[in-house]
């Protein structure tokens, strides 16, 4: 493997754990802690501005181009909607699923790129993957439980 190789594993392992780390921290009420992942998460854009111009470049499977076109896509709507246009896009369901979309499409790029690349990290960021769907499914049950307490 080369060097772009491993920074696209390494930007996936980065991409899980901000992805668990933000939702444990909104399900805390930890809005402020949250940011300092939203920040991470922009600057790995520019990791994956370059792994896409080595692809490029050394002619990669095209497959690995739309992974990281992909990934890309959901880092720019992401730093775009909170940090510069910072709209409360979360509140609408016809505004969210879009987003959800690009995010879940952003997690199985980053999850079957790196399966592509070797089995083994592969798997290690399944289970990332599995821990990111066990976080966002606490996060939901909190979620639920405090509006809950608002109404009742």
């Amino acid at each position: 493997m080369d060097l772009y190789e491993w920074m696209f594993i390494i930007s996936g392992f980065i991409f899980f754990v901000s992805m668990i780390s933000a939702l444990a921290l909104m399900a805390n009420d930890k809005m402020k802690t949250v940011i300092i992942f939203g920040v991470v998460l922009a600057v790995l854009m520019v990791p994956i501005i370059a792994i896409f111009i080595n692809f490029i470049i050394v002619e990669k499977s095209f497959e690995y181009i739309i992974y990281l076109i992909i990934i890309f896509s959901y880092l720019m709507a992401e730093f775009l909607l909170d940090r510069i246009i910072k709209i409360d896009f979360r509140s609408k369901p016809s505004q969210h699923v879009l987003y959800i979309i690009l995010e879940w499409a952003a997690c199985f790029s980053f999850l079957f790129g790196v399966i592509h690349l070797d089995r083994t990290i592969g798997w290690i960021i399944s289970i990332f993957f599995w821990v990111f769907i066990g976080t966002l499914v606490y996060y939901l049950i909190m979620d639920r439980k405090k509006k809950k307490a608002l109404h009742a």
